[in-house]
């Protein structure tokens, strides 16, 4: 029997149930009935497994039977941790009143809806990362530029408010964006037509393929709930307080300003808030900024290592040692997308010096910021109306750190820590949490104990009822026994008369006129007075009451850090600037980096005794390192050779990751570097397929290479390794030969090309800026050391069979090898 069928013999309590899910039905909902959030039918059966928890049912047995599942309402964030992690979405649905007051069924509403890109629970969330939620929307005509098929991706981060959009020419540039900024839940309009498709109808078929496959959570909005044209450029102004959107760079009907709009609704619905703290909208361009492009990212192991995901062995592992939140993310946000502005790098690296020089400012900076929490994410849980007393201390006492954080940078030489010193502490929200908040409150209002003591009377005394009612009886006891000479008058209690005074009939002739009796017992009376049930009611009601007044007390405070959203917004920024360039000065120091020389685009790079950062504060041994000399009018392309496990790959990565960290505003591992800025950073590296699309480790060798071809500039860093080795002897040296040249003569981009074609040393002879450099080997009876020294001139042989040696392979196949390539170099010759 469907639900719908049931519907007629169901509780009141079950068809609402229906009702509710029947308003969100691709979400999980959670039903809460006094302690519990219940699952009911369909949602029952998919979330136990998920949440680990047993399927039970209703009316167990019966025609009517209802599969259901619970979970203990103060344990709300595990599971929602889990049906997240699932890939599900969830409605909470709230008690809306007290059940002992509610006549009839108690009022229940959908308090949101928590999806992947909404997420803003601190526990599960990774404080270092940004949790994004993306709009991807898509031009297929022409448009206000008149340009035909341009599309655009907005980026929220609920949890912070941090807001931005990126504007995209090609479906691969959108491709590339979700891939290197990772979105946990991609939002794109269904059904364009109103045929009931929810299928990505609106965007390109490629594109479409990418959100449908790669693994984000996937949310089609159907045209009811895609703002378009007017529309949605309105929703965005009020959002931003602007009349017009044209302070932004943005034009009314274009994709970017629908992919932001349809953003905020779908925000704004699953919150049920109006995301205060998201008053700025920015538009990333390339034009200031290294292109990185997600190949890149991952080979240079920037945020993920290529040997099994993790953190652990990458260039962020290496270089992330902030002590905030907000400093991780910012961190990650410079390695993602560094600076090509020679100025505005240089500012950095001058705040990067002044506190590698500074010490004990560093080290008394970074204990201070090691005390400071997410202000980003406390705002945002105060706007959600989330946020806890515990939290709320959280913000109070990071607050109370700024002022002598702030104060540690005064008359620092750099302008980059003087302008992030002058961030508004917000100091008045921070003395109003002080003086409401309690010293230490509990994790929630229901506990009580979060507002401190001397904020209100009422309060207090509510709250001394709560805590001792018994001092208060005996007082009240001690009061009557003076007034009425009744020595061994006593109060009393009991569920009948609740509390009451007790007389031995002795005294009854003491008894005064206001003394209403109750009970006559065999030696004794039994009284009230109006004095008796107010302190009754109120004993009775002061832990409900206290429990009302810190509601009160606290939303007002909660409504507070809400108006204070800007200054907080602006502090969080400084704080996580201040805390990055802090940890870039740590590394500088504990591992001898040097500051950057920094030079217009197309200048030359120079790395004097470069260093691996991630090899070398993995290797046990002191690290080999080596220079480097790229010029644009005389080495433009070194072509490098050598055997494997030389270190070829190893060199390569090395010089990109310099200059990454360079424009990022770090110093580098080298005794010295002068780096000429460049626009992106391209890399081939590795060898690996892609089986899903049909794509064979040499075809994905080809697409990366292309992609290279296509767009670099003179102005590019391009790191080569082994092109054209997925194929044929003949054919791949072609390759590699003719991709020398193009680069040589059209791309004309600084370029590391490392290969075993000896062959294509012959270059450096044809081509004017192509020099040859080789890993220098030492040979030792039959044996090869790895000098891993990189050195002029050009390896004569790939010593293959040696590597084969170290690496283990039988003498036999060894001794049969050698015997074949002498063969071989004998007909060569």
């Amino acid at each position: 029997m469907s639900p719908k069928e049931l519907a007629t013999q169901l509780t009141p309590m079950l068809r609402h149930y229906l009702e509710v899910k029947a308003e969100h039905p691709d979400a999980l909902l959670f039903y809460r009935m006094g302690d519990f959030y219940e699952l009911f039918f369909d949602d029952a059966r998919t979330a136990a497994p998920v949440l680990e928890v047993t399927l039970t049912a209703r009316h167990k047995g019966r025609e009517s039977e209802v599969p259901m599942c619970g979970v203990p309402h103060h344990a709300l964030g595990a599971y929602l941790g889990k049906a997240l992690e699932a890939g599900f979405k969830v409605a909470i649905c709230d008690q809306m009143e007290d059940p002992s007051e509610a006549k009839g069924l108690v009022r229940r509403e959908v308090t949101r809806v928590v999806t992947p890109g909404t997420l803003s629970e601190p526990g599960l969330l990774d404080g270092k990362e940004d949790n994004l939620l993306a709009s991807v929307a898509w031009n297929n005509g022409p448009g206000a530029s008149g340009a035909p098929g341009v599309g655009a991706g907005a980026f929220l981060d609920v949890s912070t408010g941090r807001f931005f959009v990126r504007r995209w020419a090609s479906p691969q540039e959108g491709i590339d964006d979700l891939r290197v900024l990772a979105p946990r839940e991609v939002l794109y309009r269904s059904d364009p037509e109103g045929s009931g498709d929810r299928s990505a109808g609106s965007l390109p078929a490629e594109l479409a393929a990418w959100i449908a496959h790669e693994g984000a959570c996937a949310s089609p909005l159907g045209a009811e709930r895609w703002p378009e044209g007017r529309r949605a450029a309105d929703l965005l102004g009020r959002q931003l307080g602007v009349a017009t959107l044209r302070g932004f760079g943005l034009e009314e009907r274009e994709p970017a300003v629908e992919a932001a709009a349809a953003a905020l609704t779908y925000a704004r619905e699953t919150q049920k808030s109006e995301l205060d703290h998201v008053r700025e909208l920015s538009v990333r361009g390339s034009e200031d900024r290294l292109v990185l492009d997600p190949t890149t990212l991952a080979n240079l192991e920037v945020f993920r290592a290529l040997k099994d995901g993790g953190h652990k062995g990458t260039l962020a592992g290496v270089l992330d040692r902030t002590a905030t939140a907000p400093g991780g993310r910012a961190l990650r946000d410079w390695l993602r997308r560094p600076l090509r502005e020679p100025a505005a790098i240089a500012r950095r690296h001058r705040a990067v010096r002044a506190l590698v020089e500074g010490s004990a400012l560093r080290d008394r900076l970074r204990e201070r910021l090691a005390r400071i929490g997410d202000l980003e994410r406390l705002l945002s849980r105060a706007v959600l109306g989330s946020l806890s007393p515990r939290e709320a201390a959280a913000l109070r006492d990071s607050l109370e750190e700024l002022p002598g954080l702030f104060a540690d940078l005064e008359g620092s030489p750099s302008e980059l820590l003087a302008e992030l010193a002058a961030a508004d502490p917000a100091a008045p929200l921070a003395a109003e949490l002080a003086r409401v908040l309690a010293p230490e409150p509990g994790p929630s209002l229901a506990e009580g104990g979060a507002i401190a003591e001397g904020i209100d009377p009422e309060l207090d005394q509510a709250r001394s009822l709560a805590r001792d009612s018994k001092r208060h009886i005996l007082a009240r006891e001690a009061e009557e026994r003076q007034a009425t000479g009744i020595g061994s008058l006593k109060i009393r209690y009991n569920k009948v008369f609740g509390y009451y005074l007790e007389v031995t009939k002795a005294n009854a002739h003491l008894v005064p006129g206001h003394y209403i009796r109750r009970q006559t017992l065999v030696g004794a009376e039994r009284y009230v007075t109006p004095e008796i049930k107010e302190l009754e009611e109120r004993i009775l009601s002061a832990e409900e009451r206290q429990l009302a007044l810190e509601a009160e007390h606290f939303r007002r405070l909660v409504a507070e850090v809400v108006r204070s959203g800007p200054q907080l917004s602006r502090a969080a920024a400084a704080v996580g600037s201040l805390d990055a360039l802090a940890a870039f000065a740590e590394v500088a120091a504990r591992r001898r980096y040097v500051e950057p020389i920094m030079a217009p685009a197309g200048s030359p790079i120079v790395i004097v005794e470069g260093r691996h950062p991630v090899v070398e504060a993995a290797a046990a041994e002191p690290f080999v390192p080596n220079d480097a000399a790229l010029d644009p009018e005389s080495s433009q392309i070194v072509v490098l050779t050598g055997p494997n496990m030389g270190g070829k790959s190893t060199y390569l990565r090395q010089v990109a990751l310099i200059v990454l960290m360079a424009q990022a505003g770090s110093f580098v591992p080298a005794e010295r570097a002068e780096i000429g800025v460049v626009d992106r950073i391209f890399t081939r590296v590795g060898a690996s397929d892609d089986l899903a699309r049909g794509e064979s480790t040499f075809m994905v060798e080809m697409i990366e290479t292309a992609n290279i071809l296509h767009h670099a500039t003179p102005r590019s860093l391009v790191i080569l390794d082994e092109v054209g080795r997925g194929t044929a002897t003949f054919d791949g040296l072609s390759l590699a030969w003719a991709i020398v040249e193009f680069l040589h003569e059209e791309r004309r981009g600084m370029t590391l090309f490392a290969t075993h074609y000896h062959e294509l040393t012959e270059l450096a002879s044809l081509l004017p800026r192509v020099v040859n450099r080789t890993m220098a080997v030492k040979e030792w009876q039959d044996r090869i050391v790895f000098l891993r020294r990189v050195v002029p001139g050009s390896a004569d042989k790939s010593y293959g069979i040696q590597v084969a040696r170290l690496a283990g392979l039988p003498p036999r196949v060894l001794e049969r090898a050698e015997e074949v390539l002498g063969n071989l170099e004998a007909q060569e010759y």
